[in-house]
């Protein structure tokens, strides 16, 4: 099973060697780096991310025997978290004790259907620019610059003519901007919100008539399974009901994050904002797919410090670390998402599991079990399909969670206004919308497309082909630093305390497209998951040139009963 990273900044130049890493600097703040894949590139998989000394068993009959706990201790192994509603027990082993000797020790146990290594997997990595914004109170943010009118309709009032001998009176001030949502109502930040849908009710800054006419998502609940969400982000906190953790440091520790709900690296913030960003008066900057809908925060994932060739220190690896957690947290964090009753579930991790091997396939088997359990629970549960970049038609291999049971996988597309150009210095010129360069695709994934972004960008208040979205100022009253003591943490990926940020990959269009199932599942109260599920496909639109349909809240909410 591979790490399977989602992307942060620069513009790559197509003549150099595609499979290099690419980096450079904004606004004196590193960015994060990703490969730059060809279409026709071969992407070399890694099925090694095996948590040492870390196992996951898996019980007959969905159900962990009461005297399991007694007979770990005999094989040498330690107990560390029980998935209760699925039979699968999280174990630890002893430094000392050689990995064949575990797995036949416990395979021995009695009612183990099969033993697998965790995993380590993590975030999809995110290429990011910060915004303008850096205050987090709304009557103390830096103001806006004037919002452009490239790709938009000039408006035109009434002509009035005034007595030829008399001047013609100036016209009054305009009225000021409002402090809230202005992301979205006065600039073109807004475009993959509302791209599948996020518009209507007459909001500003999209469509007068949409979605929103029916539903903004009230009374859905939207598990956001990641990093952590900060709750006190003004965009976030009006709508979060959930704040827990799975994060585990006895097992798998780290100096970079302290394990809390509160989300220190940015991913799980920046995600939830396009899924359920809050609406209207008192609110952040921007606004998401379903602006009423419910957030649970369930962490599994936490900053880890990165490998840096010669660089040992902590503060460096821990700016410039990923999220990253156990497999097993993230089974877990779909369980508390069934427990705590969710409507549709949001995953932007993945891996990639290689199906000759043992392992891989009993992974498939137990995301399979997990997965379907939450599909009967009924809940959609929607997963980022990769940005690997490669055809998934190849049996071998199977990107998880997208492609396990009753999962929605969705692929990257781009912006109509900004069409996908990766030619070094290119600028935003309108195109047609086409799958991004990055996103994982194939007839095995069944997948729909939202929008993720692709190359150029643009500026802060301007036409971009990256997504806007909310992030994450870590512990409150903090600055940037290692979270030993109270005064210090970190939030916003590598660019320190900052509060938005642009950025483009996979996991933009899982927790768009959860926006829009949240939209319908609300609009149809009386719909199962399966249905919503079915009213997504049927409805998803179909362009030319674009292999995988787009997701469409708009014509989805029309659907019949399916």
């Amino acid at each position: 099973m591979s790490v399977l990273n989602e992307f942060a900044s620069p513009k790559p130049d197509l003549q150099a060697d595609r499979t290099r890493l690419f980096c450079r600097s904004i606004s004196l703040l590193a960015a994060l780096c990703l490969p730059l894949l060809s279409p026709a590139a071969v992407a070399q998989i890694d099925t090694s991310s095996v948590a040492p000394h870390r196992y996951l068993v898996v019980y007959r009959n969905a159900s962990i025997p009461g005297d399991a706990e007694a007979h770990l201790i005999a094989t040498g192994t330690r107990l560390t978290q029980r998935n209760e509603h699925l039979g699968i027990a999280a174990v630890q082993s002893p430094a000392s004790q050689d990995d064949a000797t575990t797995l036949r020790l416990l395979s021995a146990q009695p009612n183990v259907s099969y033993v697998l290594h965790d995993r380590i997997v993590s975030a999809l990595r995110l290429r990011l620019r910060p915004l303008a914004i850096t205050s987090r109170v709304n009557n103390g943010a830096q103001p806006l610059t004037p919002p452009t009118t490239i790709g938009r309709l000039p408006t035109h009032g009434p002509i009035t003519t005034a007595p030829p001998s008399l001047p013609t009176p100036p016209p009054p001030p305009p009225p000021p901007l409002p402090s809230y949502d202005t992301y979205y109502t006065s600039t073109p930040q807004g475009w993959a919100v509302q791209q599948v849908g996020g518009y209507g009710n007459k909001v500003p800054g999209g469509p007068a008539h949409g979605p929103w006419d029916t539903t903004m998502g009230k009374g859905i609940r939207i598990a956001i399974i990641d990093s952590g969400i900060d709750k006190t982000h003004p965009d976030l906190s009006p709508n979060l009901a959930l704040n827990l953790t799975e994060v585990d440091q006895t097992a798998y520790p780290s100096a970079c994050d302290d394990g809390t709900p509160q989300d220190q690296q940015g991913h799980g913030t920046w995600t939830a904002s396009l899924a359920a960003g809050a609406i209207g008066p008192g609110t952040g900057k921007i606004i998401g797919v379903a602006p009423a809908a419910t957030i649970l925060n369930i962490k599994v994932l936490q900053r880890m410090p990165a490998s840096i060739t010669g660089d040992t220190n902590p503060a460096d690896q821990c700016e410039a670390g990923e999220a990253s957690g156990l497999l097993s947290w993230v089974m877990k964090g779909i369980e508390d998402a069934v427990t705590n009753r969710a409507d549709v579930i949001s995953l932007s991790v993945g891996a990639t599991a290689d199906l000759t091997t043992g392992d891989g396939a009993g992974l498939l088997a137990a995301f399979n079990q997990i997965t379907y359990a939450a599909a009967q629970a009924n809940i959609v549960v929607v997963a980022s399909a990769g940005n690997d970049g490669i055809d998934l038609s190849n049996p071998r291999y199977v990107e998880l969670p997208a492609q396990s049971r009753s999962v929605l996988a969705i692929a990257a597309s781009t912006n109509p206004a900004c069409a996908q150009n990766t030619t070094l210095g290119a600028t935003c010129t309108p195109g047609p919308v086409s799958l991004a360069y990055y996103t994982n695709y194939g007839a095995p994934l069944n997948a729909l497309a939202a929008p993720g972004g692709s190359y150029p960008d643009g500026p802060d208040t301007g036409v971009s082909g990256w997504i806007e979205g909310a992030c994450s100022s870590g512990l409150p009253n903090t600055i940037d630093g290692l979270p030993a003591d109270s005064a210090h943490s970190y939030g916003c990926f590598n660019l320190g305390h900052t509060t938005y940020v642009q950025a483009m990959g996979t996991s933009a269009s899982a927790p768009l497209a959860a926006g829009v199932a949240a939209l319908v599942r609300a609009a149809h109260p009386d719909w199962s998951a399966a249905a919503v599920v079915a009213a997504m496909r049927n409805s998803a639109v179909t362009l030319p040139g674009v292999s995988i349909p787009l997701v469409n809240a708009a014509a989805a909410i029309s659907q019949p009963t399916p």
